[in-house]
């Protein structure tokens, strides 16, 4: 008889710990590696196994889920993202498997796939620091856009198609796709922070302003004027897939004009995981979506 999947573990996850000027904004310079901001507070957390919820998170209802999807790419092919070929085959055929997985999912026609990001992250439990929010795994709780850089980025894809689709009113969300590349995930798993029992949370309560300059990820993502890394409540509630497969993807809003729709998330040190576990190795595909 398999054994019984764990209905919950625990861990570790960066949260926003304040500046050290006391000031309500931080930045950073990558460059020099200049910051006003204190390393992550380490939150220990309990977090629940999405297989074993009943019922279990889903996009429509939670901003969140887990779908079956199998991609038609290898390994090899996702690895050799980061070369150019590489880069033009995902753009050329992955894009399209998500946006048909996306427009599934969302039931809209305006999907837009428009960048991707392939990370890498064998890091110990206490290895990061505020320098490195873009490091690795992203081991610290974020969104990828608020209601400011949301919308910059929208516009920045869609032009003037997004300046009419926001007139009228339109919801609009960042969707990512969130896949294993080449084996089920038994470090540094993503974490999604459930904020529905926070009563008022928002962008601008629950989320504190980054700016960086010199900023090397503007060449992989675009413009953003600022990173909004999540504040701490204690209501929040945690969850996660234990041993993601190849054959399953994490869809969730990153961004979303429906704040109740938005999904805090990032990697966590999980407690469970085995001292022999491989390295994390996962991709993810950011589309604008549009929805009627």
């Amino acid at each position: 008889m398999a054994a019984a999947v764990a209905s919950r573990t625990t861990g570790l996850m960066g949260m926003w710990n304040g500046t050290k000027d006391g000031k309500d904004e931080g930045y950073i310079d990558w460059a020099s590696g200049s910051t006003n901001v204190h390393d992550p507070l380490e939150v220990k957390i309990e977090v629940e196994d999405m297989r074993t919820l009943s019922p279990q998170p889903d996009y429509e209802h939670n901003g969140y889920g887990i779908v079956k999807h199998k991609s038609s790419l290898t390994p090899e092919q996702f690895l050799a993202g980061n070369d150019p070929e590489g880069k033009k085959y995902i753009q050329d055929v992955y894009f399209k498997e998500v946006a048909e997985l996306v427009k599934q999912i969302t039931g809209s026609d305006i999907v837009v796939p428009y960048v991707f990001r392939i990370r890498q992250n064998s890091m110990k439990a206490g290895e990061f620091a505020a320098n490195k929010l873009s490091h690795a795994a992203l081991p610290v709780a974020h969104v990828d856009r608020d209601a400011v850089t949301g919308e910059d980025g929208v516009r920045e894809i869609l032009g003037d198609t997004a300046d009419e689709l926001i007139k009228q009113g339109k919801r609009y969300a960042q969707v990512n796709i969130w896949r294993t590349i080449d084996q089920p995930i038994q470090k540094w798993p993503l974490c999604f922070i459930n904020h529905s029992a926070v009563p008022g949370w928002s962008y601008d309560t629950h989320l504190a302003r980054v700016y960086p300059t010199n900023d090397p990820r503007i060449a992989i993502r675009g413009e953003k004027k600022h990173d909004s890394v999540v504040k701490y409540d204690p209501a929040y509630k945690y969850h996660y897939v234990s041993k993601l497969d190849l054959d399953e993807a994490l869809v969730f809003s990153s961004f979303d004009s429906d704040v109740t729709k938005v999904c805090p998330h990032g990697a966590f040190w999980d407690d469970a995981s085995p001292t022999d576990a491989p390295t994390r190795r996962s991709i993810e595909v950011r589309c604008w979506v549009f929805f009627d």
